[in-house]
């Protein structure tokens, strides 16, 4: 695997992502979402408006499925993609970062209804934190 892909399940789609640390491992996830969203190589967008996220949960997976349904938000109901992340602090149970935002050109490629706590773990191993996230679509 690279640092991250997506994946099909019978029903749903998701997606798998590595990093060395916290940061990396968010930053893939979100790399990955994009991947699935808007495809290998969506357009720049011009802007450089910015949102924060915070949030403080009970663990990695917890972190996780709050911060992919931000950018989901930001997607669906804002029409605006998170072009990039700019982590303040990326822990085991906390994240608040400046998400870079850009214009959404057309529909996301696939309809996600939800981030799923289904089968999600993150683990380490040799140093490599490893995670996969099923999406409802």
């Amino acid at each position: 695997m690279r640092n991250y892909e997506t994946f099909s399940t019978t029903a749903d789609s998701g997606i798998r992502f590595q990093g060395g640390d916290f940061r990396e491992l968010y930053g893939n996830a979100l790399r990955a979402l994009n991947l699935l969203l808007f495809g290998r190589n969506p357009r720049r967008g011009a802007g450089g408006e910015a949102v924060t996220f915070r949030f403080r949960g009970d663990g990695p997976e917890n972190v996780l499925v709050n911060f992919l349904a931000a950018v989901l938000e930001l997607a669906y109901r804002d029409g605006r993609r998170v072009s990039a992340v700019d982590f303040r602090h990326a822990g085991r149970r906390r994240l608040e970062a400046r998400l870079q935002l850009a214009p959404r050109r057309g529909s996301p490629r696939v309809e996600v209804k939800s981030v799923t706590y289904h089968n999600l773990r993150v683990s380490e191993k040799n140093g490599v934190l490893r995670a996969a996230v099923v999406l409802d679509v």
